[in-house]
């Protein structure tokens, strides 16, 4: 296995990702990054994720060697490919509970939120020199009625109605995420862009996407394209909207 090549560990952390910048150079790929207790963590656009105990946390450094050989004019697709290796490793041992992918990068049931993922492009010269990716989830922590998450988040206790073992789960999304980074230093960037794209829960309803230039728009999700962005088509217009995956900042159902 790649994945866990390395595990570094410390008792505290307040960013996680900062954290394993700081040892890019000297971790090898597929080191994972685990601390006892996280004082702070980011999602996506830099909003902050509610750290509670009971969530699994983890932090990866990636320095595949393909990164090396691809070229310029195809590398924001293959990595965007990496991130989709990356969910579905994250996503498929969570089907149990009947998780599915939001795009672009949750992981939900039942139009709530079970986790996330964040991955950053680490540059050098200006080539990209590795990847840093951390992942979330909402393990053995819940959100009571009063709680200001309780209606836009879960679980997997909740979703299963008792404890889960942290420890089984964490390997088995670990194994998963390695055989489908295997798939994407492979070259099966086909394969992953069809399993990603079959678990997409929200194709075919009508969303709204708000994108990171303060642009608000309204319509049916179409498709998602091999490079990860969203084809949106909008009453009255013939022609599909297309949304790019790195632009787009909230995504609801209308």
């Amino acid at each position: 296995m790649i994945i866990g090549s390395k595990l570094y560990r410390t008792q505290s952390t307040d960013d996680s990702m900062a954290w394993a910048r700081s040892l890019m150079h000297e971790a090898p790929d597929g080191a994972l990054f685990l601390a006892d207790t996280y004082t702070h963590a980011r999602g996506r656009q830099g909003r902050t994720w509610h750290v509670m105990p009971g969530q699994l946390m983890v932090t990866m450094v990636l320095k595949p060697p393909l990164l090396k050989v691809i070229h310029t004019d195809d590398l924001d697709v293959r990595l965007s490919q990496l991130n989709m290796a990356i969910a579905l490793g994250i996503v498929s041992p969570l089907k149990t509970y009947g998780a599915s992918l939001k795009w672009p990068n949750d992981v939900v049931v039942d139009q709530k939120k079970l986790g996330g993922v964040l991955m950053q492009v680490v540059w050098e010269h200006n080539a990209p020199s590795g990847l840093i990716v951390g992942f979330a989830i909402n393990v053995n922590n819940t959100f009571p009625p009063e709680h200001e998450l309780y209606e836009t988040a879960t679980s997997v206790c909740t979703l299963a109605n008792a404890p889960a073992d942290m420890r089984a789960l964490y390997k088995e999304i670990i194994t998963n995420i390695d055989a489908w980074y295997a798939a994407w230093q492979q070259l099966a960037f086909g394969s992953i862009y069809k399993a990603w794209r079959q678990e997409q829960l929200y194709l075919g309803k009508q969303i709204t996407v708000h994108q990171k230039d303060g642009s608000i728009c309204s319509g049916i999700a179409q498709q998602v394209m091999p490079n990860g962005d969203l084809m949106l088509t909008i009453d009255g217009q013939k022609k599909p909207l297309t949304i790019s995956f790195y632009q787009v900042e909230e995504v609801r159902l209308s």
